[in-house]
């Protein structure tokens, strides 16, 4: 999950700065487009940190016993990946505006990056509503029972 999610930000970091050179091998070795191995990098994280939530209830190896399940799962891994999306288009629309109005990935022609940004925005505040008001109240009258989530 964390070496996924380093890989994108890397190339996320790059779009930003070079949005023109994304379509160069992302290493002499190796013969795959910048773009394609970040696109790859951040669904290779986004499906490893729903299958460790699903399955162990946690992103780390430490804390208290988390609250399990798939459908919470999901809704953590949209939520976090969802803002990390937004936050990457609004960096591309501040360092390249001229983009929003075009394709998000050289795989199909819709959704544009604009689009996206406001889909990614939606998508992750819907999943952190929906968790916020499933989430079990403590003992004590706070909010959420343990876990990192």
């Amino acid at each position: 999950m964390v070496y996924g999610l380093l890989g994108w930000v890397y190339v996320a970091v790059y779009a930003a700065a070079r949005p023109d050179e994304l379509s160069q091998p992302i290493a002499a070795l190796v013969p795959l487009r910048r773009d394609t191995f970040g696109a790859l990098a951040f669904a290779a994280s986004a499906v490893a940190a729903t299958v460790l939530r699903g399955a162990t209830g946690r992103l780390w190896a430490a804390g208290p016993e988390p609250a399990r399940g798939w459908p919470r799962a999901i809704l953590q891994t949209v939520a976090g990946y969802g803002v990390l999306v937004w936050i990457y288009l609004c960096a591309n629309s501040l360092t390249h505006p001229w983009t929003l109005s075009q394709r998000l990935t050289h795989f199909a022609s819709w959704p544009t990056e604009g689009s996206t940004a406001v889909a990614g925005f939606a998508a992750s505040a819907i999943a952190f509503f929906l968790l916020r008001s499933a989430a079990p109240a403590r003992p004590d009258g706070g909010g959420e029972g343990g876990g990192d989530g």
